[in-house]
């Protein structure tokens, strides 16, 4: 990839603070693996490693855009599909919406893990090109999988009763347009779904990895810079997976405008071509050159010392307690969408899409003028602006002050201007704490642990929603009591989202300080354990939680999201 990577691996440590004892005049170079740079130990500029920035505009950037272009697609495309598919097509609860989306993004979940193998399991050589394509072909079958598996039909096929009560609706027709077994169909694609996610977060993690050894050759002003680029490139796939669901899944099976219908395999099939695409820009573009693996009982020491130091315990603290906090939502959330701001597939997608181009624009801001923003207060006036602008749109739609589908998706586009802002800030940390061998483990861990949280913030809220009238049902009747109860689900999830808040004290305020602590911190073996600890309880908790909530004979749990099983 670069001279720093032809060294093999104690060579590599050791070049890290070896320029600044050939300076002093001390003698040959030694390092301890684990050791953190000193100030003078960094390269000109501040940069943790050298080699220099990579241009971004090369052949070799362009490998590495392959990946996160491709990593959008499939991020933004797969999720996405709750809301025509799953809700619209299947007609599955919202609490069951929510969870497909927690359970699709899983594989987020195992980044660490995935770390580990890019960091210490070569395979022929590469660190990390190997296992992109593996990933990759993990992608590839699950998407050939459901391309061609077949789709039950959808649980209402005359668009004019769709939003009507079921009770007001005759037997006759209700035999003749409904498919009462749709919404217990959807587990197949979903549980293939999480297959897929598994493996094209493998290709992330590895090249997640690359991300870290590139942006540690950055100079301090600019360190960060290769973190936009890729996220903006992200985002493009993301857009462009949108556009695809817009135009296509918004026929009348979908409750949409369009009147032809297209099938959901079809969707799976679109996706299928970016991951064939990668494979090939990974095997002739991406750059790296075949390096030795970190061993294995050597990658646990690093890991366990860097776990240990404060700086390391501090910020995995914060993000996880931070995002568990701020991840509160509403189980009701894509049903107000659907049956009271009656959004439509294309209106939804298109919203999103928009919102995508506002985050990428945000990102290219930041990247260009927020790099050395204070990060307490960027992300602290970011969710305060966040839960100002959300508020004001679901409350408007809840106590019907304007129901209409461009309002409630328009008007959160805000959103997107300081969403992007806390979203890019708070992977800048990552880069700062990894260590050269363990890049991948670490930016996994601190990235994961903003994941774990999501899905232990949605089985709390799913089971205090629970306690409320808002399903499907209750939504379409839409009287006093169920405006009030969806309302008080709102009350509750922005108070959690505000005592997020508290935990930024454990956020340092930029790198310099963040390298500072990481230098001079204490150590608490006892800190690391709590951490591996909770995020492996974290992990367990809520995957299984979560695994009930898509299956007919558990979905009915509270503890899953519903609102409990009748007794026999």
């Amino acid at each position: 990839m670069v001279a720093l990577e032809t060294q093999d691996l104690e060579e590599r440590l050791s070049h890290i603070s070896g320029a600044a004892i050939r300076k002093a005049g001390h003698g040959h170079d030694y390092y301890d693996p684990m050791k953190t740079p000193e100030e003078g130990d960094l390269e000109d500029g501040g940069a943790l490693v050298e080699g220099g920035a990579l241009p971004l505009l090369t052949r070799e950037a362009f490998g590495l855009y392959s990946q996160y272009f491709t990593i959008g697609v499939l991020l933004g495309g797969i999720p996405q599909l709750a809301y025509p598919v799953f809700l619209n097509y299947l007609n599955m609860e919202g609490y069951q919406v929510v969870t497909y989306g927690v359970l699709v993004n899983g594989g987020w979940y195992f980044k660490p893990f995935f770390g580990m193998l890019t960091d210490c399991v070569p395979l022929f050589g590469y660190r990390r090109k190997s296992w992109m394509i593996v990933g990759w072909i993990v992608a590839m079958i699950c998407l050939a999988v459901m391309a061609f598996m077949s789709f039950e039909a959808p649980f209402c096929g005359k668009k004019e009763l769709c939003l009507v009560s079921l009770k007001k609706i005759p037997a006759a027709d209700q035999a003749k347009y409904f498919n009462f077994h749709a919404p217990d169909s959807g587990y197949k694609f979903i549980i293939t779904s999480v297959f897929l996610c598994l493996g094209y977060m493998m290709a992330a993690c590895a090249s997640d990895a690359m991300v870290v050894q590139y942006a540690q050759r950055e100079p301090l002003a600019i360190r960060g810079r290769i973190q936009t680029a890729i996220y903006t490139v992200r985002y493009v796939g993301q857009t462009t997976a949108l556009l695809c669901i817009a135009l296509l899944l918004n026929g009348p099976n979908y409750r949409g405008s369009f009147d032809f219908n297209v099938s959901p395999n079809v969707i799976y099939g679109i996706f299928l071509a970016p991951c064939v695409v990668v494979v090939v820009t990974t095997i002739f573009f991406v750059v790296e050159v075949k390096t030795p693996p970190t061993p294995f009982k050597q990658w646990c020491v690093m890991l366990w010392d860097l776990l240990q130091t404060r700086a390391m315990w501090q910020v995995a603290t914060y993000r996880l307690m931070n995002n568990i906090f701020y991840n509160f939502s509403s189980t009701a959330a894509q049903p107000i969408e659907l049956i009271w701001a009656k959004a439509t597939p294309l209106n939804d997608s298109f919203s999103g899409i928009i919102g995508n181009v506002i985050f990428m624009a945000i990102m290219v801001v930041v990247g260009k003028y927020g790099l050395l923003w204070n990060w307490r207060w960027t992300i602290a006036l970011s969710s305060i602006a966040i839960i100002l602008v959300d508020g004001f749109v679901i409350f408007m739609t809840i106590f019907d002050g304007l129901r209409n589908q461009w309002f409630f998706t328009g008007a959160q586009l805000a959103d997107q201007i300081p969403g992007g802002i806390r979203f890019i800030v708070g992977t800048y940390c990552a880069v700062e704490l990894a260590d050269a061998g363990n890049e991948g483990s670490v930016y996994g861990f601190i990235t994961a642990l903003n994941n774990v949280s999501s899905p232990i913030a949605t089985v709390i809220y799913k089971l205090i929603d629970s306690y409320f009238a808002i399903s499907n049902l209750d939504i379409l009747r839409d009287d006093s009591h169920v405006r009030w109860a969806v309302a008080y689900t709102y009350f509750i999830a922005y108070g959690f989202k505000l005592l997020s808040l508290v935990w930024l004290f454990l956020l340092p305020r930029q790198k310099q300080e963040l390298q500072e602590l990481k230098r001079t911190g204490s150590k608490s073996p006892l800190a690391a354990v709590l951490i591996i600890v909770a995020f492996i309880t974290c992990l367990v908790f809520s995957m299984t939680v979560n695994i009930l909530a898509i299956f007919p004979s558990t979905k009915c749990l509270r503890v899953a999201g519903g609102p409990g099983c009748a007794k026999k």
